[in-house]
């Protein structure tokens, strides 16, 4: 949405009475870093993605402004995808900086969407074909990631490593613009920001028909975050008010940039609405009863199909109030429960993927399992 737009709506707000402050970005979820019961030697480290700093055109947010707003919640690595311009991979940060990991990418045009591509080494000619940049990105081992899925023409072209399943920049865009008014008015940002979060319906549909289709693509979540709205001189959506919202939580060994881009790479990775509850320790395996985690098939795995394996997902306990736990097979659903944990055979070969909801909205997606005949 158009800062001019948002500039009416905050205008209109004001208008109206408005009592909302845009004072928030309130922590809600855990620190990372911490073991993944899914085993392996797995560390789960918690990540915002798609996000633009002063490198980009249309923002002007430093590095230690995203550092700060990480690090207040609990958040210890940072993949940005700034516009691209000649120069920009050698300006990126890279690597450990006041206590955040900083991953540098790219948000380039193409097929109608955008391609993400992490980390980069070097810098490449703006001019290439979208088709001639693919190639140029995969040359320097880059995780490919399909950005602003709704608005994909063409899905013919590759390779991809993972789907931007959840953009929060889509949900301002189709909003109402007086549903954005009304709430905006009269809810602090916190609650505003969180009553603007939806289930990516479609998103999550055409995800399943990639995946149908034969490509392994991870589950990310995209903030899309710039923070560039400024209206009476305040700042509207800062980094720490949409950081808290929702994070992607990477399973790699250690916390470097290699280790964080082959664990999106190998579909290591789930994402979770941080402010519907803390999804630290969110665990799915597929394997014999009984065998220890080691031994278990997890997220982004390929496994042979046996009748007497289950598939075991673990819901974690920061979450008050009931949950829903639902596996879907080749975009089906053929589980579910209410209760915080599952353990069931599985009704043949597919690709499988776990959500779980709490209080009827989506809290947790995790990327697929790969289950062979």
């Amino acid at each position: 949405m158009s800062r001019r737009v948002l500039s009416c709506i905050f205008a209109a707000a004001l208008s109206a009475g408005c009592v909302c402050l845009p004072f928030g970005g309130n922590p809600n979820a855990g620190p990372a870093t911490r073991p993944s019961p899914m085993g392996h030697g797995l560390r789960e480290h918690r990540a915002v993605f798609h996000v633009h700093c002063h490198l980009s055109h249309d923002s002007e947010g430093t590095v230690e402004e995203i550092a700060a707003a990480a690090r207040s919640l609990g958040i210890d690595t940072v993949i940005l995808t700034d516009h691209y311009e000649p120069g920009n991979i050698a300006r990126a940060p890279r690597g450990v900086i006041e206590g955040v990991l900083f991953l540098p990418g790219v948000e380039v045009r193409g097929a109608g969407g955008s391609v993400l591509a992490f980390p980069l080494q070097e810098d490449f000619a703006k001019g290439l074909s979208h088709e001639a940049r693919l190639v140029e990105l995969s040359r320097q081992g880059a995780v490919n990631v399909l950005g602003h899925v709704e608005e994909i023409e063409d899905w013919s072209l590759g390779p991809y490593a993972a789907f931007e399943v959840y953009n929060l920049h889509a949900e301002f865009k189709a909003a109402s613009a007086w549903g954005i008014a009304w709430r905006f008015a009269f809810l602090p940002a916190d609650a505003f920001f969180e009553s603007s979060v939806r289930i990516p319906s479609a998103n999550l549909a055409t995800w399943d028909r990639e995946l149908a289709r034969g490509r392994r693509l991870a589950a990310l979540a995209g903030h899309d975050a710039h923070q560039n709205v400024k209206v009476l001189g305040v700042t509207l959506g800062t980094y720490a008010e949409l950081f808290r919202l929702f994070s992607n939580h990477v399973l790699a060994k250690e916390r470097t940039v290699e280790a964080i881009a082959e664990g999106v790479r190998a579909g290591r990775t789930f994402f979770s609405f941080d402010f519907l509850g803390d999804a630290t320790g969110f665990a799915v395996s597929y394997g014999s009863q009984g065998a220890p985690a080691d031994g278990r098939a997890i997220l982004g795995d390929d496994a042979p199909w046996r009748p007497e394996h289950t598939l075991d997902v673990l819901v974690p306990s920061g979450r008050g109030g009931g949950v829903a736990v639902r596996v879907l097979r080749d975009g089906v659903p053929c589980l579910e429960t209410d209760a915080r944990g599952l353990s069931a055979p599985l009704p043949g070969p597919g690709v499988y993927r776990v959500e779980v909801h709490a209080g009827g909205r989506l809290w947790i997606v995790g990327s697929p399992m790969y289950i062979k005949g």
